[in-house]
Order: structure tokens, then C-alpha cells, then sequence
């Protein structure tokens, strides 16, 4: 199990792209139905802030990232709506209920 938390800041102008790119990609991951990942989009208070958390059961086998709309969704995020490059912290679930293993 590999458990990794994203950051990213939205300029302020594509807030409104962002949040509408989550619903249309998380539509098309229940749609998909992939196995063996765990993720999840949340907004910070400033309205301007993602935290992305991805736990995979298996970290060489991402379902997402074979997925077209994971990868427009992807796109948009790292080349238009950013402010400052991803980060990226890989963390340890010590306990959780029913988020992570």
C-alpha cells in the first residue's frame, strides 16, 4: 500500500475549471470502477487550495493513469490551473476508517 498526499494552489481564475474537471473525472472513475486505488480531491478554507490523496494497493500498477480522463484531467491541472509545481508527501496511514486499508 503506497498512501501519497498532493498539494496544489488553483489560480484564482481557474478555481471554477478545477472543481468542475474533479466532477467530470470522478464521475468517469465510478463509472470505471477501478480496483486497488483509493483517492480523493478536497479544497482547503482559502478556496484556492487541493489536497489530493491517492492510496495505492500496488504502487506499479496506477488504474488511473490508463484512464483518458484522468490524464486530460491531469494535463489541465499540471499545465494550466497551478500556480507552483505539485507537491508531493508520501505518508503512512496509521489508522483510518474506511478511507485507507
Amino acid at each position: 500500500m503506497s498512501v501519497r498526499m498532493f498539494r496544489a494552489t488553483i489560480k484564482e481564475d481557474k478555481v471554477e475549471t478545477a472543481e468542475k474537471a474533479a466532477q467530470e473525472l470522478f464521475a468517469a472513475i465510478e463509472e470505471a470502477g477501478p480496483e486497488g486505488v483509493r483517492y480523493s480531491w478536497c479544497k482547503l478554507t482559502d478556496g484556492r487550495t487541493l489536497v489530493i490523496v491517492v492510496d495505492l494497493e500496488d504502487d506499479e500498477k496506477n488504474p488511473l493513469l490508463t484512464m483518458p480522463a484522468f490524464q486530460k484531467t491531469m494535463n489541465g491541472l499540471k499545465n494550466e490551473w497551478i500556480t507552483a509545481p505539485l507537491s508531493v508527501e508520501p505518508m503512512t496511514a496509521l489508522a483510518s476508517y474506511r478511507l485507507f486499508h
